[in-house]
């Protein structure tokens, strides 16, 4: 039997197109990630790090750990001395200010009691296990009182009673 060389050839074209179209695409395109607010995580702070105005009556503050999730709610527990928890819930909502890398903070308490706060943080870059952080309750408000923002900078919450710096707290990394 006399085999035609077109046909052959023909084959053979169908052969390689059929193998080469099996083969699997490579996506060299990147995956977009979602940014994480560098908040989002566990923190503790203890001793001297805790604000100055909460180590005293009638907070008595031992030490406060916090956690901040991805999905925007967050839990913070406060030890007295005496070892007593309270355990504050809510949401919260974060925004980069255009000062250095201060972020804004709004927190959104549900318990144990329904007040909002606001104030400012900073993750520093280079100790991504440090954070500064100032909030002051404003609704209710606190006559008198008025809190920081990313252009007065850390220690600058005022009022009645209040020096500078008495409302900042520094918080060091546990996880992310």
């Amino acid at each position: 039997m006399k085999k035609n060389p077109l046909y052959l050839l023909l084959m053979l074209v169908a052969l390689a197109v059929g193998v080469s179209s099996c083969a699997e695409d490579e996506d060299t395109t990147p995956t977009p990630t979602t940014p994480v607010n560098p908040i989002v995580g566990t923190w503790k702070s203890v001793g001297t790090d805790i604000a100055f105005l909460l180590r005293f009556p009638p907070v008595n503050s031992d030490s406060i750990w916090a956690k901040f999730s991805a999905n925007n709610t967050y839990e913070v527990k406060s030890f007295d001395t005496a070892g007593t928890a309270l355990t504050f819930t809510g949401t919260w909502t974060a925004t980069k200010s255009s000062v250095n890398n201060i972020y804004t903070i709004t927190l959104n308490q549900s318990a144990p009691s329904a007040v909002t706060s606001e104030g400012i943080f900073e993750v520093y870059a280079a100790s991504t296990d440090s954070m500064y952080y100032e909030v002051l309750q404003t609704n209710p408000s606190l006559p008198g009182f008025t809190g920081p923002t990313p252009a007065t900078g850390f220690g600058s919450t005022s009022g009645t009673g209040l020096q500078p710096g008495w409302n900042l707290q520094k918080f060091r990394r546990l996880s992310n």
